[in-house]
């Protein structure tokens, strides 16, 4: 028949009300964290989440779990928020366990001691539901209970100044005390059932009896504080007590029948039977009612754990009187040992078999994190906790950098040894000595091959080869200076005609000299020539650098296969055989093998033996350097990876724990540095080996001898590569130079093109401007003529009729003539007819000014061959200077004097007969200037000395007047192709006393002509005169006529 269990107590529940994560949350991440908060709107719903699930967990597993993650979710939400009245303010409400009044604080220590509570309260409700008739029933039992009393125990230790009452530190106190006890009953049970020694279960019940009257006058002393602990509490813990107390006297009046005490053990049945009558009586009759009365005590204890109590109770006091009726009997009659007293009785002794287990051991390692699940706000890492981690990541960083160098100064004291011995480059001598063979050595390496591959296809048909390229650089260059010097050119020509128009007009020409306005353009065509010249240099000097190389680069264009290119290794190295025969006085070149000259089998095999040795060691090391680099990337990767930003925010709250993480942390690192320690260690040793087996190798006098032969041939071998490496080399720069320099002029000639179309519309718009000046001085002048015309015959012939205007060129010439007359006839005062002709010479004057030549003077002709100079000495009479004209005594743009002329002793300008003309057939008569007749015609006289003394320096033009400002201030020189440089811009022309241009003075160096062969407008007038005598005297071409026998050219009025 099962026996009935003892009923056992549950903590009850707290409840509580909803609360909002959400809205403080947020605003905190925006204001503390500066953040989106709208990026963790989702963690702050799972938190509300996980708080709406422990509102209805139930008295489960489930429940605990669900209790659990909140509240581990609430220890790292408190790593990162300060949740109180201040920062975040969230109230939570909770409502006692005991009088169900409500408690409300902003504290999220509350907020935890209340789930811990419930955690515990689910813990006691999960054992005391548990079937203890089984023994893994009895097994969980009795853990859950001591994990409740943990539970209870973690809140009497870590929080303080409790809200309420049933979190106050006597309250959980003595609820952890009720916990272990039940916990130490169901032990007791166990042993029972497992029938164990009688003196080991009445030491159990004994301290069973103990705890429960302890937990009376705890549960008596809180109901005085107020805290509404059920009276069903009390009761149970009373009948307990002297339930307990009947077992331990019967189990150890058992113990004193095995210790042949027969009296006490009469006496203590006597007392079991006495305390399982009160336990089975009053009390638990009392029990019964209250637990029906109080709804089961809240649902903390069954509702037949009165009666079953009762019954077990009954049944323990009928036991004990049984026992002790065949006791007292046996004694009375066989034993009789004195029966002593119940208060000398001893006491009997306590044995406890529990303890708390600590909320660290609820779960085991692996399962806590399960529970719990992923940190919710793991993204937010607090300020503290980041610098925490800097200092963590520096003494990484340290752990790194020592290994570091140790690793690169064993792989220096490696790469030394190697290039001493020059491992394994020096082996290939040996190794060759196996084929005794040289044809490697006389055929072009595979980086040769490459680079002759790599240059025929940049020279094939379907590229562009470089001699193309160049050729194209020429064809943009010689496009460049075509422009330029077609700019050059029509500046120039259009500045002659400029100064041609103003030697016809004189003063009244108005338009600007074109050295004034077009400096700006010279400038531009001077530094474009200038940048032309170094770009020339430069693609000489690239030339030149392909030069150097061609003869290579000939060679490797032609392909890998070429034979050319073979040949080129293959005379190299015969060079260096056919030396080596003739040292030797060897047969031939493929005589001379790379085998020792004794031909010893055993000598090849002791040489191979020394070079195997050689390179196992070689091998060895490399292994060893192979294992140190993974090893150490392997610690730089693990040392990247690691991150102990949980553990550092798991451990905020605990000060002065920083050091001690960092290095349990990096402890994890020892084995990577003992790795690296030991292959130094192996290298040492390795690189020892290595040097005595190369030592072995290159001391064997085959060896030796081989090593020379090789050597000789190899390193002229190098040679070829490194020359051929060269031209490789040159070749791809220079190509790469030229596409530059072809972007060069590429760019150059666009400017030049818009400089050129500049100047071209600058020319076009002076020559419009100069056509329309010209159109209009000539209308003018026309129309002052015949008014001037009008007047003088009127004034010399006032009888005469008033003329018409004359349409006709013979009209006007016939004007003209008898306007002579009689103004010769007027200035000598002789009385002449008006139809006698003129027998004068026509002066001429290109400046409008009248002659001063009389008709009524009659010179005798000179003879015939007479020099001109004598002609005019003997026709020299004196004159008086002609009167102003209207020209004169009206203001002009051009009347303030040349900087040119002196101002003492100014002449009148000398002015030149006139060319005759045919068609008058006019007789020439002598001229009556006071000065020589000049050797050219319209000429300015040469200046004395003392005007050259007083003349001004040329004042240059205003910058400020250009016609353009887009190029820089700068002279400009102009160097025609196969002619002289003129270094300086044309002179402007002298201005005659009478406000009228001169030419300048004679120079004596000699001035280029401008191209076109047209003689440029600052020839001197002695030049000029030259030039014409020429042309009338000599069979030469025609050279363009003067201005005055140009159509459309102006005169004087007497002309």
């Amino acid at each position: 028949m099962s026996q009935s269990q003892i009923p056992f107590l549950s903590v009850p529940f707290k409840r509580t009300t909803d609360v909002d994560w959400t809205f403080p949350l947020k605003s905190y991440i925006a204001h503390v964290y500066q953040e989106d908060p709208e990026k963790y709107s989702e963690e702050a719903y799972t938190l509300n989440r996980l708080r709406q699930d422990t509102r209805g967990a139930g008295k489960d597993l489930t429940g605990r779990d669900l209790l659990y993650r909140y509240f581990g979710q609430l220890e790292l939400l408190d790593l990162r928020f300060p949740v109180d009245e201040r920062n975040v303010k969230v109230l939570f409400n909770w409502y006692d366990a005991f009088d169900g009044r409500a408690i409300a604080q902003y504290s999220l220590a509350y907020e935890k001691a209340s789930i811990l509570f419930n955690i515990g309260a689910t813990l006691s409700s999960i054992a005391a539901a548990q079937n203890r008739a089984e023994a893994d029933g009895r097994k969980k039992t009795f853990n859950y209970f001591q994990a409740a009393a943990g539970v209870f125990q973690y809140i009497n230790d870590n929080f303080l100044h409790a809200p309420s009452q049933d979190l106050s530190r006597e309250t959980v106190k003595m609820l952890s005390e009720l916990m272990l006890a039940q916990a130490h009953e169901c032990f007791l049970e166990s042993s029972i059932r497992e029938k164990k020694r009688d003196g080991l279960v009445a030491k159990l019940a004994s301290h069973a009896v103990w705890v429960y009257g302890n937990l009376i006058d705890a549960m008596q002393d809180a109901v005085g504080r107020g805290v509404g602990i059920e009276k069903a509490w009390i009761t149970l813990c009373q009948v307990k007590h002297k339930y307990y107390q009947a077992l331990t006297q019967q189990h150890k009046a058992a113990f004193c029948e095995s210790e042949k005490q027969f009296g006490e053990q009469v006496a203590r049945l006597q007392v079991s039977e006495s305390a399982a009558k009160e336990a089975s009586g009053k009390l638990a009759t009392n029990l019964i009612h209250q637990i029906q009365s109080s709804n089961h005590a809240n649902g903390t204890i069954s509702a037949d754990g009165g009666s079953v109590l009762q019954e077990l109770a009954k049944s323990l006091a009928a036991t004990s009187k049984e026992k002790c009726t065949s006791a007292t009997r046996d004694n009375d009659m066989i034993y009789h040992d004195n029966v002593p007293q119940e208060s000398i009785l001893t006491p009997s002794d306590r044995l406890k078999a529990v303890k708390p287990i600590p909320m660290s051991e609820l779960y085991g390692q692996n399962d806590i994190g399960k529970v719990i699940g992923p940190d919710i706000f793991a993204s937010l890492v607090p300020l503290s906790v980041h610098e925490s981690a800097s200092l963590y990541s520096e003494e990484k960083a340290k752990l790194l950098r020592t290994e570091s160098e140790r690793c690169e100064l064993a792989e220096a004291e490696l790469k030394t040894s190697l290039e001493y011995m020059n491992l394994p480059a020096s082996l290939e001598k040996f190794r060759k000595q196996e084929d005794q063979s040289l044809d490697e050595l006389m055929t072009p390496s595979k980086e040769v091959r490459q680079w002759a591959e790599d240059i025929a296809i940049e020279e094939s048909a379907d590229r562009t080869s470089i001699r193309e390229i160049i050729q194209t650089l020429e064809g943009f260059k010689r496009h460049a200076t075509q422009k330029l010097d077609e700019a050059t050119l029509s500046l120039d020509q259009e500045m002659h005609e400029c100064e041609k128009m103003r030697v016809k007009y004189g003063e009244l020409w108005t338009q600007q000299p074109s050295s004034q306005i077009a400096g700006d353009f010279r400038r531009d065509i001077k530094n474009h020539r200038q940048t032309l010249e170094q770009a020339n240099i430069s693609d000489s000097e690239i030339v030149q650098r392909l030069d150097k190389v061609s003869k290579d680069i000939d060679i490797l264009k032609k392909g890998s296969k070429s034979s050319d290119l073979e040949r080129a290794f293959t005379e190299t190295a015969s060079a260096v055989l056919d030396q080596g025969s003739q040292n030797a006085d060897t047969q031939s070149l493929l005589d001379l093998d790379m085998t020792p000259d004794n031909g010893s089998g055993n000598s090849n095999s002791n040489m191979k033996s020394k070079l195997n040795s050689v390179e196992s060691a070689l091998e060895k090391l490399r292994n060893i350097e192979s294992e140190r680099k993974e090893t150490f990337q392997d610690l730089r990767q693990r040392s990247m990876d690691d991150d102990i930003s949980n553990v550092l925010i798991l451990n905020k709250k605990t000060s002065n724990v920083e050091q001690q993480i960092f290095t349990a942390e990096l402890e994890k690192y020892n084995p990577h540095q003992q790795r690296i320690s030991a292959t130094i260690q192996q290298q040492k040793q390795a690189i020892r080996e290595l040097a005595d087996a190369f030592k072995a190798l290159v001391e064997d006098k085959d060896a030796e001898k081989l090593q020379k032969r090789y050597g000789q041939v190899d390193q002229r071998r190098q040679t070829v590569i490194t020359r051929f490496n060269n031209a490789r080399t040159q070749y791809f720069e220079v190509r790469e130079d030229l596409n530059k320099g072809i972007q060069f002029y590429s760019n150059a000639s666009d400017v030049i093109d818009s400089l050129c179309q500049n100047v071209k519309r600058f020319v076009q718009e002076r020559d419009q401007e100069r056509k329309q000046l010209a159109e209009k001085l000539d209308t003018e002048r026309s129309v002052r003529e015949q008014e001037m015309l009008k007047q003088k015959i009127e004034s010399y012939n006032p009888s005469a009729p008033s003329m018409q205007p004359v349409d006709s060129t013979d009209g006007m010439a016939n004007l003209t003539n008898q306007a002579r007359f009689m103004s010769l006839n007027s200035s000598t005062g002789s009385t002449t007819t008006s139809n006698a002709p003129p027998t004068f010479a026509t002066a001429y004057s290109p400046y409008g000014q009248p002659s001063s030549i009389t008709g009524s003077q009659q010179y005798p002709q000179p003879p015939l061959g007479m020099p001109l100079q004598q002609q005019q000495q003997q026709q020299q009479q004196p004159s008086m200077p002609p009167p102003p004209t209207p020209y004169q005594q009206q203001p002009q743009p051009y009347s303030t004097p040349s900087p040119y002329v002196s101002h003492q002793q100014q002449q009148p300008p000398m002015l030149p007969p006139k060319p005759p003309q045919q068609h008058h057939h006019v007789p020439s008569a002598p001229m009556s200037y006071s000065q020589p007749q000049q050797q050219y015609p319209y000429a300015a006289p040469n200046p004395t000395p003392e005007q050259l003394q007083q003349q001004q320096p040329y004042r240059p033009p205003n910058p400020n007047e250009s016609y353009y400002r887009s190029a820089p201030q700068q002279p400009y020189a102009y160097q025609a192709s196969g002619s002289a440089t003129a270094t300086a811009p044309p002179a402007p022309l002298n201005q005659s006393p009478c406000g009228q241009p001169q030419p300048p003075p004679l120079q004596q160096s000699f001035q280029p002509q401008p191209p076109g062969g047209q003689q440029p407008y600052y020839a001197t007038g002695q030049q000029q005169h030259h030039h014409h005598q020429q042309q009338q005297h000599q069979q030469q071409p025609p050279l363009p006529n003067p201005y005055w026998q140009q159509q459309n050219s102006g005169g004087s009025l007497l002309d």
